[in-house]
């Protein structure tokens, strides 16, 4: 055998060798027999909503715009109390914690980006209230026809509405996929710690979140087409591509054709999430019987 032929038979045993190396590297680890793959997108979505605060078991949304603004430092705390009052709330007799009143008044900055980024995030998640961009319109009396005052579709706030629904939506789908993918690091995990694990890398990353909300808004000069608008669909698209749905589904968010938010998806793909989701006895049970 000449000095050609070894040289090509020891780079083909090291080319070989080298392969074998990355398959074991690459090579997923065993996977338990009670462990199931579930999409991480509904296990994010109730870590979420766990965070959003509530008041007397509904959403409040005068209360979130002033939480929102005191942390942004958009309000000083002088301005809240009066708030608080209009609402029939003494802001001195409220406790520090345990009131879903507390973070409008104990300074917890903290506490108060997660809680507004939890409420933006879920209020995109939630049905659509389409008086937000609707104003009432009096018709004076004519022709024996008395005085009506009905809400009608006010086209800037309208506008104004979808872009933030649009950004709010892109949001969503940028952070709850690098959550996703963090979560992907530690499998075997329960549903419980997952949800847990979620709710605390979003209070992490709140103050990405809401900024993220403000580099994802559309151009100024963005046309939005309202296609539906009734109790069970909310839909419309925009002149860059999108199409955002809310309906039974929940929120279905597509750009180019490509599901972004929705779904099971996250940013056009799957992320499963490899979970304990039953009793390790059952290994005993999937098992092949002894011979």
């Amino acid at each position: 055998m000449n000095m050609k032929s070894i040289f090509v038979g020891t780079l083909i045993t090291l080319l070989a060798l080298a392969g074998y190396d990355k398959f074991l590297a690459n090579r997923p680890a065993d996977v338990q027999r009670n462990w199931l793959d579930i999409p991480a997108l509904p296990v994010i979505h109730d870590a979420i909503f766990e965070l959003s605060p509530m008041f007397d078991g509904q959403r409040n949304t005068p209360v979130m715009q002033q939480l929102c603004a005191l942390a942004r430092g958009e309000v000083k705390q002088e301005q809240v109390n009066v708030f608080l009052k209009q609402q029939g709330v003494d802001a001195q007799t409220l406790p520090k914690q345990g009131s879903p009143f507390s973070l409008l008044v104990n300074g917890d900055q903290v506490g108060q980006t997660t809680a507004c980024a939890a409420y933006l995030a879920t209020t995109v998640l939630s049905p659509v209230d389409v008086t937000e961009f609707m104003r009432p319109v009096t018709t004076p009396a004519a022709n024996g026809q008395p005085e009506k005052t009905e809400l009608q579709v006010d086209n800037a706030l309208l506008a104004s509405a979808l872009s933030i629904k649009l950004a709010e939506a892109r949001a969503n789908a940028d952070v709850f996929a690098l959550i996703a993918a963090e979560l992907q690091r530690s499998p075997g995990l329960s549903i419980q710690q997952f949800r847990a694990r979620a709710g605390q890398l979003f209070a992490r990353l709140a103050p990405t979140y809401l900024q993220r909300i403000k580099d994802q808004l559309p151009p100024a000069d963005t046309q939005y087409k309202l296609l539906q608008m009734d109790e069970s669909r909310f839909v419309f698209s925009s002149s860059a591509g999108s199409v955002f749905e809310f309906g039974s589904n929940g929120l279905i968010l597509n750009l180019g054709g490509i599901a972004w938010y929705g779904q099971g998806k996250l940013l056009g793909r799957d992320y499963p999430l490899q979970v304990a989701y039953f009793s390790p006895m059952v290994r005993g049970l999937l098992a092949p019987p002894q011979s």
